[in-house]
Formats: structure tokens, sequence, C-alpha cells
């Protein structure tokens, strides 16, 4: 496995730690739009498999809710007690989550290549980054992200 230091080409200079069931997502923090309380879901006529509908920009967005596997789940859980909205273009959708945390380019110690095993077609995952010695999460992006839910939603 290729292990390679952040470099500007690909850093991150502000990141957000997301945490969903034990899994950490790490992603830029520019790609988040809104913070909301996991209450403020609005879970009144979902569209199918999202768990409800965030405010933003007088418009509102579908929100949803990943396990650990990153497959939906129509049941939230109680510890999902955070919203980030994502943008990505013009679109935006909420994913629920147990806690975010804004972190600096140098909590990021290292990127490396994603195993072989994780080498899935489907997947959101770009690589792998670690976060102190003993911690890794999960470098992904609010396009890789809403492509995946996109494509679950479909199937």
């Amino acid at each position: 496995m290729n292990t390679t230091p952040f470099t500007q080409a690909t850093a991150i200079s502000t990141a957000a730690f997301v945490t969903i069931a034990g899994m950490r997502l790490v992603l830029s923090q520019s790609e988040i739009r809104a913070l909301e309380a996991a209450s403020d879901v609005d879970r009144q006529e979902p569209e199918q498999f999202s768990v409800g509908w965030i405010q933003y920009l007088q418009q509102r967005w579908p929100t949803y809710c990943l396990s650990s596997e990153l497959s939906l789940l129509t049941t939230i859980p109680k510890e999902r007690r955070a919203c980030i909205l994502l943008a990505s273009g013009s679109d935006h959708i909420g994913i629920l989550c147990d806690e975010v945390r804004i972190a600096r380019h140098n909590e990021l110690e290292q990127q490396h290549e994603l195993p072989p095993v994780m080498h899935l077609a489907d997947t959101p995952i770009l690589s792998l980054v670690g976060l102190n010695e003993n911690d890794v999460g999960c470098l992904t992006d609010a396009k890789q992200l809403m492509t995946h839910i996109t494509r679950l939603v479909k199937t």
C-alpha cells in the first residue's frame, strides 16, 4: 500500500471529521454548507429512501441516514445527533451523523491508497487518511457521497 504525505494538490486546508456509527469520513469543510441538529430535520413526507428534509437557502433538501457500511437506513439511530448539508455544484443533500468535528490540515498525517479489498466500483471512499497514531479516516468528498446516495436510491 502506498503512503504519501498530504501535498497542496491533495490538501484539505480545513477538514471535517464526520462520524457515522464509528466510521470516520474526512472531507473538506468547504463542502459543508450547514450544520444542523438532527432534530431540525423535517420528517414529514420524506422522499423515498430519505428520512426527511433540511431547509437551506429557502429550499428543502432531502436528508439521508447512512449505516457504517454506507448503505441507506430508513430508521434513524438515536446516536445521529447532527445533520450536515453537503453541496456539489447546485445540488445539496443532508446526511445525518453522530458527530462532526472540524480539524486543521496538520491533524491529517498521511494519505494511503485503498487496500485492494476496498477497491469497490461503487465506493465513495477515495483513500484512507491517518488521523493520529491510532486512528484512520476515510477520505471522500461531497460529489462522491452524493453520487453514491443517488446510486443507492435508484437501485
